[in-house]
């Protein structure tokens, strides 16, 4: 545990999500903007998305007991038609300029550069219902993330007819923009101590998975027709009818991964969960899933380095693959990939840095690859198709190496 929240901490700050503000260096003559442009989806279906600010009046939190729990979450789903509807930022300026300016430790240039192309969710546009209701993906983002640097995973499932819900868990975070402009940074050490390290990612932990426990819960709101919105903004048309409680899964990216394991084990209404390059802790290490369970590693981390997942894999009883994505590291697995290259480009970032964090494969091949097997999973998984163990031998691609 503790080698872990360590890494994932010096990783973060490599790539500019320290939990804590950093001293902005001395900025040189403006230049020319770095400009990033998430892929088009590979799907054919139009995207909405709504974000839902919503408040947990039954638990304090955990980070803040002065407060009751607060969560931004965003659902994208399969729009009707989304003419009219604008284009809901990537990341909005203010989560750009704190992305920039935690970069000023290795891109001092990078503040005031750096420019995030919408995503292609349209805000509020009707659900689409022709094909009746969806299945439902729940996503967790890596420690310290916002939930909007996996957008590229998430729009691409939507635009497949998933109903995608993710989560940005406040306080933990490296920033979660409320309505009105409010930002609540992190309140985490950057540098705990030994004697905080296992009591920092015990209660992250413990925080995500109720998190996750109560986004279902309003989801179920939803899905009979109320609004659990704090604001009580009108939901999207249709949004109701679209959301298939049936027909749940989840994801995340590193801690991300990990707490969509524990979440499963915890909640029966998850049926099937995805983990990209997390280790896990907590009761599903020695007490398994009997659900699928997908897993996909960097370069050189499988199960024989990785204790959680080895003693796992020789408990759980349940359906499960593991992959590895050939020269990919840690930040593959998440829209950092996608940011980082043009700043290597742009020379506001080493290469050597660059790689360490994020790999040598190309980012936008690595993103298609990764898309194309947890859509893959999803379909099996969630009742488009029923044979997990067709899985592998559908996905050809030689950069995902399956490991018996």
């Amino acid at each position: 545990m503790r080698v872990l929240v360590f890494r994932i901490v010096s990783i973060l700050v490599l790539l500019g999500l320290s939990t804590v503000d950093v001293v902005a260096h001395a900025e040189p003559e403006p230049r020319r903007p770095v400009l990033v442009t998430l892929p088009e989806p590979s799907g054919t279906e139009s995207i909405g998305v709504v974000d839902l600010h919503l408040v947990d009046t039954a638990r304090r939190d955990p980070y803040e007991p002065a407060v009751p729990r607060e969560l931004m979450v965003s659902i994208w789903y399969p729009a009707a038609d989304v003419a009219g509807a604008a284009a809901r930022s990537w990341m909005s300026p203010a989560l750009v300029d704190i992305y920039a300016h935690s970069l000023a430790r290795i891109a001092p240039g990078t503040a005031g550069r750096l420019r995030l192309e919408p995503s292609h969710g349209h805000i509020g546009a009707p659900a689409a219902t022709s094909r009746g209701a969806r299945p439902i993906i729940v996503f967790s983002p890596g420690m310290g993330m916002p939930r909007e640097l996996s957008t590229a995973h998430v729009e691409d499932l939507a635009s497949h007819g998933f109903v995608v819900v993710t989560m940005s868990h406040t306080y933990e975070a490296s920033a979660t923009e409320f309505p009105g402009g409010r930002v609540e940074r992190s309140v985490l050490p950057q540098a705990p101590g030994p004697g905080e390290v296992e009591a920092q990612g015990t209660l992250a932990m413990t925080t995500r998975v109720a998190d996750t426990r109560f986004v279902l819960d309003r989801l179920a709101d939803i899905a009979a027709g109320r609004n659990p919105d704090a604001r009580r903004q009108p939901l999207p048309a249709n949004l109701a009818e679209a959301l298939d409680l049936s027909k749940i899964g989840m994801f995340g990216h590193s801690l991300g991964g990990a707490t969509a394991a524990q979440a499963m084990h915890d909640d029966r209404r998850i049926a099937a969960a995805a983990n990209l390059d997390g280790r896990l802790w907590g009761s599903v290490v020695t007490e398994g899933l009997d659900r699928p369970f997908l897993l996909i590693s960097r370069e050189r981390s499988g199960r024989a380095e990785v204790p959680s997942w080895q003693q796992f894999w020789a408990t759980a009883p349940g359906p499960r693959l593991n992959f590895m994505l050939d020269n990919a590291q840690h930040m593959s697995f998440c829209d950092t990939a996608l940011i980082a290259a043009p700043l290597v480009t742009a020379g506001l970032i080493p290469s050597a840095a660059a790689s360490q964090a994020v790999g040598t494969i190309d980012p936008h091949r690595s993103l298609a690859v990764q898309r194309d097997y947890l859509r893959s999973f999803f379909d099996t998984t969630l009742g488009r198709h029923h044979d997990l163990a067709r899985l592998p031998s559908s996905l050809l691609h030689p950069e995902m190496v399956l490991i018996p």
